[in-house]
């Protein structure tokens, strides 16, 4: 054989080899995944019935709904009706069956406040300081500020088109909110 015979049979054989590889892993993957079969869960019953004023959600009673049409129809967010009690007496042949009274589950008192309009919100506004102006008639002015801008105003104005400023002194400002006809005294912080 000579030297270019043998360059060919070598690439022969890389390419033999490539398309048996390519065969073998294209089978591998157009098999479906094997999977190990996992046994269902079995439900296990609680030692502890929930009480009557338990509020979980019991899934069994959500999943054995029952097939009586109504599927989608019920409210799952309000309580179903207790099946009626059995019966007392006595049951083919057998002894007689009593059910205890039990006393029904007392209501909890709701709270209750008077029904009124609600409460306007407070004033944003802080009295953080004042000046005393040398001006006669003009009093001071109050340093006002609310969570992004400071305001210098004196008796009289407007501010922000809402709030009137009724009076200012050492102490205090009082302030009159436009909108809510109402009036609140801002207190001197410290």
């Amino acid at each position: 054989m000579s030297k270019p015979d043998r360059q060919k049979l070598s690439i022969l054989a890389v390419l033999m080899g490539v398309l048996a590889l390519t065969v073998v892993l294209g089978y591998r993957m157009n098999q479906p995944p094997t999977t190990a079969a996992v046994p269902p869960s079995v439900q296990k019953t609680s030692a502890n019935p929930p009480a009557a004023n338990d509020a979980r959600i019991r899934l069994d009673l959500v999943e054995s709904g029952g097939n009586d049409g109504n599927i989608g129809k019920r409210n799952l967010f309000q309580y179903q009706q207790a099946p009626p009690p059995p019966v007392s007496g006595s049951r083919r042949g057998g002894p007689p069956v009593t059910v205890p009274n039990t006393p029904a589950p007392t209501p909890i008192p709701l709270q209750t406040r008077p029904q009124g309009p609600p409460q306007p919100p407070p004033i944003g506004l802080k009295y953080q300081g004042f000046a005393a102006t040398l001006a006669p008639n003009r009093g001071f002015t109050a340093f006002l500020s609310d969570d992004s801008r400071h305001y210098n105003v004196t008796v009289g104005e407007v501010l922000m088109g809402r709030f009137r400023i009724a009076s200012i002194t050492d102490t205090s400002v009082e302030v009159e909110d436009l909108q809510n006809n109402r009036r609140q005294t801002l207190p001197l912080l410290n």
